[in-house]
């Protein structure tokens, strides 16, 4: 590390901050930050250390202020509790939302099911039709039931669910993210940190050292979490279609003229009718098509009712699950075979964790186990006796060759990722943990074993879109990573930089220059391209991170992460704006740069408060030494026993407060509130000038600073890496939206140099 970088970013906690004292890991992996404690007088060192051993600490290691953490742990209490609680009535009509968004899919897998099931098992006898049944009934009982309502929905992140959402999870707990920018000042967002329980605590933190200490199984978990989503995407390709289908078919045959072209073109006009009203958001499409859901539920309970009474109520022997076994003794192979029909009653379910972002966890599990499921198990009991009285009628009343593969893949995800909460963030007792792959997983591997048999008769398709959205998504990290890495190789040092002076070897002219770069720490290379090209560089200079950290929403009031960059007369600082994978970056540029400009005059104002009370604490204690050497020769000896720590409290530094004394020798509380500055630091004259410099270069106008970067494949790199590199992450950055269009800054206002990075 760099021996200037202590002082490069001289910051120093606010009082009543409640950081760790522990040693954390920086961005790059190179650099070492000991977070210090809040101000070490107010919970440290009382009665313990001498008051030289405190001004050691802090002539030593400036410590470091962080624009944003006061306000931060002054609101602590107001995000900790749950955004999406509700009174009753708020959560019971969440449920009913939560059926026009959240069950379409499971309410529609009834038209195809049995059609599916019997395709591959004629029916021959009532085992055959009582097995079925008992397979699609414990199937929806295990895996919606029993898994995703009793233990994943327990598993989200702060009232948001899917396979991201338990990705970054993992990452708050275990540093897995393979892009090195995270930050210890990242653990103090008030979202961030959950409690942790503590009776499996070891195994925990031997499970997070093994995360974080093998690049290959953070390689792993990161493909693990983008097969799923990849899976879910192009699953989500196919099920409207097939919903939509499936339920128009049932006119196939009923209205006279009614062909498959018709059934065609029915489910095109309403595909293109749903999706054109997705606009409208997630609470008013759900609105819409709740009652409609509703109505269909009752409508598959009742007629489930009706038909389980009128022809063979007999049925009910399928909750004996011995007709599994007989199912499959009867049939062996076959009965393999239809268990790909029979994945389809499952279809949709990850839906409920996957949408829990909308609604909340107690309407979902209401809805499910007080509408859905019920309605389900009578819809299919009611089909299973109108069979045994029909045979013949189950491909006519359902729709064949449905695939659902992609489906049981993101399960499969699902339950690794929260064995691993379990394991990891939980800490559950270990034969609960080993009980939950075992028994859901297995259920899981033998559905998409026999899935995969359908691929043949289309299954492909969703999975060859879920390998084009992992192989994009996959690119992207690969390529962001090389990218960020040879950023970090390219950093400016400290020594040019005060080389070049406070007028960085060219001309300030008043405005404030933002240049957007990828570091959390450092001065990037490209601010050197700006000082080769331009004639003159701004007199205010920020250095501005968008970054994301694996929470979903930041507070507006906990956005930004500022430190001073060089000594006070360079005028710069970095800037952290740190966004949720939730957050969508919406303000116009003029609402980010008068926030930008109101956190960094509050950073300003709070760096010189707390140098103000490091510069009268160490007058405080010079004033001590005087006294111990004027009593040492009457108490003959070295005063060091005598001589204790005053007690300071947090009133104190904000009211000038009083010093209480212990024992004889101890600082007396006149001299304490003399020696903590006045609670006006704007008289100070260097942090006036600072801020009526901001306020010039602020009339002046802000300019955006963007790098053109080109990343390409060093020369002497594999050809696959050249291939990726050079041509599929290129092509990827060309089409991206960069920072300054998110924000829709004019292009007036924007300075763009270009510049090649070899990775």
């Amino acid at each position: 590390m760099d021996e200037h970088d202590g002082i490069e970013e001289i910051s120093v906690r606010l009082v009543g901050s409640s950081a760790s004292g522990s040693d954390s890991r920086w961005v790059d992996g190179t650099e070492l930050d000991a977070e210090l404690p809040s101000y070490p007088v107010l919970d440290e060192i009382e009665g313990r250390q001498g008051y030289g051993s405190l001004r050691r600490r802090l002539v030593k290691r400036p410590k470091r202020v962080d624009s944003f953490d006061g306000e931060a742990m002054e609101i602590a209490g107001v995000h900790g509790h749950n955004s999406k609680d509700q009174n009753f009535w708020q959560t019971i009509t969440l449920a009913f939302q939560t059926l026009g968004v959240v069950y379409g899919d499971l309410g529609t897998s009834p038209l195809y099911v049995f059609a599916d099931v019997f395709s591959k098992v004629p029916i021959k006898s009532e085992v055959d039709i009582l097995g079925a049944l008992s397979l699609v009934m414990y199937t929806i009982t295990l895996l919606p039931l029993a898994k995703y309502i009793f233990v994943v929905l327990k598993a989200n992140d702060n009232g948001e669910g899917g396979t991201f959402a338990l990705y970054s999870l993992i990452c708050r707990y275990a540093n897995v993210n393979t892009l090195p920018n995270r930050q210890a000042a990242d653990e103090h967002i008030s979202n961030f940190r959950l409690k942790l329980p503590t009776p499996e605590f070891e195994r925990a933190l031997h499970i997070k050292e093994s995360l974080e200490s093998r690049s290959s199984l953070k390689t792993v978990l990161l493909l693990l979490v983008l097969m799923g989503t990849s899976m879910i995407i192009g699953d989500g390709i196919l099920t409207p279609a097939m919903s939509v289908t499936s339920a128009v078919s049932g006119l196939n045959g009923e209205i006279q003229g009614f062909g498959t072209s018709a059934v065609v073109i029915v489910s095109i006009v309403i595909l293109v009718a749903l999706f054109s009203i997705q606009r409208f958001g997630t609470g008013k499409v759900g609105f819409m098509f709740s009652p409609a859901l509703a109505l269909w539920f009752f409508s598959l309970g009742s007629i489930g009712l009706y038909n389980l009474v009128k022809h063979d109520i007999t049925v009910l022997r399928a909750f004996n699950p011995a007709y599994i076994y007989f199912f499959f003794k009867r049939n062996s192979k076959d009965a393999w075979s239809a268990l790909g029909g029979c994945v389809l009653c499952i279809t949709g379910a990850e839906a409920m964790f996957a949408d829990l972002g909308h609604f909340s966890v107690r309407a979902i599990q209401i809805a499910f186990t007080c509408v859905v499921f019920p309605c389900l198990l009578l819809a299919y009991i009611g089909q299973a006796a109108y069979l045994m009285k029909y045979p013949d009628s189950a491909e006519r009343i359902f729709y064949d060759s449905v695939p659902g593969i992609a489906e049981v893949g993101v399960m499969i995800v699902s339950t690794t990722l929260v064995t691993l909460v379990m394991l990891l963030i939980w800490q559950t007792n270990l034969l609960l943990v080993l009980c939950f792959p075992l028994v859901f997983g297995s259920v899981e591997l033998i559905y998409l074993s026999a899935a995969l048999s359908k691929i043949k008769e289309g299954g492909w398709l969703p999975l060859a879109f879920a390998t084009c959205f992992l192989s994009v998504m996959y690119t992207w990290n690969y390529g962001s990573v090389l990218k960020y890495q040879s950023e970090v190789k390219g950093k400016i040092s400290t020594d040019f930089m005060l080389e070049l002076g406070s007028t960085l070897g060219t001309v300030r002219v008043p405005g404030i220059g933002l240049l957007y770069n990828e570091l959390v720490q450092g001065i990037p290379s490209i601010f050197g391209q700006f000082l080769l090209g331009l004639p003159a560089i701004h007199s205010t200079m920020v250095f501005v991170c968008i970054k994301y950290v694996p929470v979903p929403v930041v507070p507006q009031e906990e956005r930004f992460l500022f430190r001073r960059v060089c000594p006070k007369d360079y005028h710069m600082f970095r800037c952290v704006a740190r966004y949720g994978y939730k957050d969508v970056q919406k303000e116009d540029h003029h609402a980010f740069e008068q926030l930008l400009v109101e956190s960094l005059v509050k950073f300003l104002r709070r760096e010189a408060q707390d140098l103000a009370l490091e510069m009268n604490l160490n007058e405080l204690e010079f004033d001590s030494v005087s006294v111990r050497s004027r009593d040492s020769g009457a108490q003959g000896g070295d005063g060091n026993d005598d001589l204790r720590i005053p007690l300071m409290r947090d009133r104190i530094l904000e009211e000038a407060g009083t010093v209480t004394s212990e024992e004889a020798g101890t600082v007396t509380s006149e001299e304490a509130v003399s020696a903590f500055p006045s609670s006006d630091v704007d008289e100070d004259p260097s942090l006036e000038y600072e801020l009526s410099a901001l306020r010039e270069a602020m009339d002046s106008g802000f300019t955006y600073m963007l790098a053109h970067g080109e990343v390409r494949a060093k020369k002497n790199s594999l050809f696959l890496k050249k291939l990726v590199i050079n041509y599929f992450y290129a092509f990827l950055r060309r089409n991206c939206r960069a920072g300054a269009a998110n924000m829709r800054v004019p292009h007036l206002n924007v300075i763009r140099v270009g510049m090649t990075y070899m990775v």
